[in-house]
């Protein structure tokens, strides 16, 4: 079992999940050592929050992301029981084992209180959509980065799709799926909410395809749409 310092540069830019009593924060691991703990973009849940159990309520943020309540904030390490990947807690087909720490301590831990529960974005992914984006990014020129999806202006239906593959940016909506993270601009979101990405394989596929429950009106390259 590792330190906090010796993991520092394992989870570094990593969605993590940190315990403390019956609260789990939810954010990006910026900085840990042996005495804090530095999330960005945090959210926090309490046991029986909202009549759900902290697992039930990690599963959905490992599918769907979760809305910031915090900018910073940081976690003294006494406070905090074990730290782990939010990836741990996405429940694919055959997946129901409870995760592993990556981080594990045994002091006595402090409950602190629960802001309100925030709103996540269901954005979601087919199997192959899956697949595919890690096939693309365990190519040399993608490692170390995520999917980002996006909307501009352009196009035969007045909008189009972006997909590419990026670096997390400040104020970005973080979606953790089975071994990869999804980003979100906030000014996509409006139109991007609900949306499934599926990927078309073969001779006739058409490669990454959006069904868009907001678009009143798509282009028949599938790639325009207009709301």
């Amino acid at each position: 079992m590792g330190t906090f310092h010796d993991n520092m540069g394992e989870l570094h830019g990593v969605t993590v999940v940190a315990f403390a009593g019956d609260t789990v924060y939810v954010g990006r691991c910026h900085e840990m050592d042996e005495q804090r703990l530095l999330l960005l973009d945090a959210d926090e849940h309490r046991e029986g929050q909202d009549d759900r159990t902290n697992e039930q309520y990690l599963e959905k943020a490992a599918k769907f992301g979760v809305w910031k309540k915090h900018d910073k904030l940081l976690l003294p390490v006494t406070e905090i029981s074990e730290v782990v990947p939010l990836g741990n807690y996405y429940r694919g087909v055959g997946q129901s084992a409870p995760p592993t720490p990556v981080v594990q301590k045994t002091e006595p831990v402090a409950v602190k209180p629960a802001a309100p529960d925030a709103v996540e974005a269901p954005i979601s992914l087919t199997e192959d959509a899956r697949v595919e984006v890690k096939r693309l990014l365990e190519e040399e020129e993608n490692r170390g980065q995520g999917l980002r999806l996006g909307v501009s202006g352009g196009g035969c239906s007045g909008l189009v799709y972006k997909v590419a593959f990026d670096s997390f940016q400040e104020g970005d909506v973080v979606i953790p799926q089975d071994g990869f993270e999804v980003y979100l601009d906030r000014k996509s979101i409006i139109y991007l909410r609900g949306i499934v990405l599926d990927f078309q394989k073969g001779l006739s596929g058409r490669g990454f395809q959006f069904s868009n429950p907001n678009a009143s009106n798509t282009c028949g390259c599938g790639e325009s749409f207009a709301v």
